[in-house]
């Protein structure tokens, strides 16, 4: 082969090694003009170059990156094309609605409007399983509570379904993840009656189904009505129009997933179930749901301590204080109570957040949430000898109207145009309630000398005096039932007790310690062998409205179950020291009798030691009152000359005693 002019280096058509040089893998030295490399002549070897260079491949990277862009822009358009097709919501949960709509619009049409959403075409919604149909497997048994307020729809069932049973938190929340995470706490520690293995119930909660679990739309928006109608009309937890939009998010799949969006959504079923179980119409079964909705929210506890101050937050504690306080063991209500007065404080008068624009805040609400923790946090003092959360000097909020514009907090009669602004009522006795823990109650109350309490006391029973002259209140029982619901009864019903709460208190106050709470059972036992008792016509009262009343395990009879054992101790034991002529008609003893009945299965539920022993004094009383009536009538026989029947001792002629 020549070697005459300059090969190009790295030419794919020649080689420059001959074949012995590259077998032998030595240098290959041409002379210029030779037939052969130096080596091979120098050997005396055949010097041939036979071997051709395979041609480079070129190089794929330019191909490559304008595939990986044509990749990207094909992934683009399919994202733009999916975002299009989805529903587009263009406000988060509970932000205020339009309020140009009219409000029968909202709640009238939320049934056909919510039947028409795509539930089916949302794979974030798990299925609801019918109670009758669902039978729990042993996993769901043994899988604990989740203490992650959320998680993501998207995540794989497998980093999510692990038992939470080695779940290790950090030191602050050992205590209460504990609590979370034990199936054991709703039923024994808390007592709300949640069982996990009662099959009749919806599933049991899972860390895969958390926020996932809806009841079918039907069901969801009669309880969000029954709701609406019962219980928020007279205490407006929730605009309407704003609660009815966050349905249909959730509803649409569309929720962000936090812990306020879920607790809100189960907080409304909870209530409604209460309502249902304070119906004509109520089944053990309306309990159990209510109870089984409490125990999901209390699953988000951690997640809405640790959510930012909000108005949504300050409502789903209220919720949730609200299904604690109507369930069977109702103490624990007060902490969530404080907790949510403490946030509303800086929600319903913050200047610097008010002036925010486009925060979508809601002052009015604010204002209306902030009095309904106030209420709740003043009658827990009044009830617990313990100090309240807010003062009354402190409260720069207004005042609620008994005419706004929304008819917020009005219960409107039956029958007619009568109507009568509960949640107004109930905020001016809590501004009372609180001046008398202020100059009564308080530490630096208890210090003064009696005779300047005294003055006090008067002064505070003058101002409910006035609070008291209000159309409402002159009423009897048998009118109320006949003029309202039987919903709107219970809120009465409520009120009467906490106005009787407020009275008995004040009145105790100048006979017992400062420091003695008035509703324990040892403190009742010594004002009932008091011989006067000033409180026995609101007393009365609260019981004569509580015989219109449902009455049993339900969540006014919990709510009220102090005030109602007061009101018993001074009502039968201002009968049994008064003169024999006031002697009760059979129909009273009859109501006593029930009302004993209705405590002891308080008892049999909640396992309360000091409201058995609540129970057990109305019992020796009623007892003392029924033998007094006895011994009366045997010496009425006797004086008279009338044979005596035995049979007119047992259970018929007087009313009877309650089995123990």
């Amino acid at each position: 082969m020549s070697s005459t002019g300059i090969e190009k280096r790295g030419s794919a058509a020649t080689v420059k090694a001959c074949d012995s040089c590259r077998r032998r893998k030595r240098k290959c030295v041409w002379a210029e003009g030779s037939d052969g490399c130096i080596p091979c002549r120098q050997l005396k070897e055949p010097c041939e170059r036979t071997h051709i260079r395979k041609p480079r491949a070129k190089s794929q990277r330019r191909s490559r990156v304008a595939e990986y862009e044509n990749r990207i822009q094909r992934l683009e358009s399919l994202l733009e094309e999916r975002s299009a097709a989805q529903p587009r919501v263009q406000e988060q949960p509970l932000q205020p609605a339009d309020q140009s709509d009219p409000l029968s619009s909202w709640v009238n049409n939320l049934r056909t409007e919510v039947d028409s959403l795509p539930v089916q075409d949302v794979s974030g919604i798990a299925p609801f399983v019918s109670p009758e149909d669902y039978e729990p497997t042993e996993e769901e048994y043994l899988e604990p509570f989740s203490t992650e307020s959320s998680l993501p729809q998207t995540t794989p069932p497998d980093d999510v379904s692990q038992p939470s049973v080695g779940f290790e938190p950090s030191t602050e929340f050992q205590d209460d993840a504990a609590l979370v995470q034990d199936l054991t706490f709703e039923s024994t520690e808390l007592g709300i009656g949640f069982n996990p293995d009662d099959s009749s119930l919806p599933p049991a909660v899972v860390r895969s189904q958390c926020d996932a679990y809806l009841p079918p739309p039907a069901l969801g928006t009669m309880l969000l009505k029954e709701f609406l109608v019962d219980f928020n009309t007279a205490s407006p937890l929730y605009r309407p129009q704003v609660i009815a939009n966050h349905f249909r998010i959730c509803y649409l799949g569309l929720s962000d997933g936090s812990a306020v969006a879920w607790t809100s959504t189960y907080v409304v079923f909870g209530i409604a179930y209460r309502l249902r179980a304070m119906s004509a119409t109520a089944t053990p079964r309306d309990g159990e749901l209510a109870d089984y909705y409490l125990a999901r929210t209390l699953a988000t506890v951690s997640g809405l301590l640790l959510s930012p101050p909000s108005l949504g937050l300050v409502q789903c504690l209220l919720g949730v204080a609200y299904l604690i306080q109507t369930s069977s063991q109702s103490t624990p209500h007060a902490r969530f109570v404080s907790t949510a007065l403490r946030i509303a404080q800086s929600l319903a008068y913050n200047e610097e957040q008010s002036g925010i624009e486009g925060l979508g805040q809601d002052p009015e609400q604010q204002q209306r949430v902030f009095w309904m923790a106030f209420m709740k946090d003043t009658e827990e003092s009044i009830l617990s000898n313990a100090p309240n959360t807010h003062r009354r000097d402190d409260i720069s909020a207004e005042s609620p109207h008994d005419n706004p514009s929304d008819a917020a907090g009005a219960v409107t009669a039956a029958e007619g145009t009568w109507r009568v602004n509960i949640f107004s009522l109930r905020a001016r006795l809590a501004l009372i309630q609180a001046e008398a823990i202020e100059k009564v109650l308080s530490v630096k109350a208890r210090k003064v000398e009696h005779g300047d309490v005294s003055q006090k006391v008067n002064g505070v029973l003058e101002s409910l005096n006035t609070w008291r002259d209000h159309d409402l209140f002159k009423f009897s029982a048998e009118q109320l039932m006949q003029l309202l619901y039987q919903a709107d009864v219970v809120h009465v019903l409520g009120l009467e007790a906490s106005y009787f709460a407020t009275v008995f208190r004040l009145q105790a106050s100048l006979i017992l310690d400062p420091r003695t709470n008035p509703f324990s059972s040892d403190a009742l036992a010594k004002l009932a062998a008091q011989s006067k008792h000033p409180s026995f016509k609101e007393a009365k009262r609260l019981l004569n409205i509580l015989a219109v009343a449902p009455q049993g395990d339900i969540g006014i009879c919990w709510m009220i179950k102090l005030p109602v054992i007061a009101a018993f101790v001074t009502v039968v034991a201002n009968l049994i020291h008064s003169s024999p002529e006031m002697d009760p008609a059979p129909s009273c003893m009859r109501e006593f009798h029930r009302i004993i009945s209705m405590l002891g299965t308080l008892v049999q539920r909640s396992q309360d030691v000091e409201l058995a022993k609540g129970r057990d004094l109305c019992m020796r009383l009623f007892s003392q009152l029924e033998t007094g009536r006895r011994v009366k009538w045997l010496h009425d026989q006797t004086a008279g000359g009338r044979e005596i029947n035995p049979a007119q001792l047992g259970q018929g002629a007087f009313g009877g005693l309650p089995q123990m």
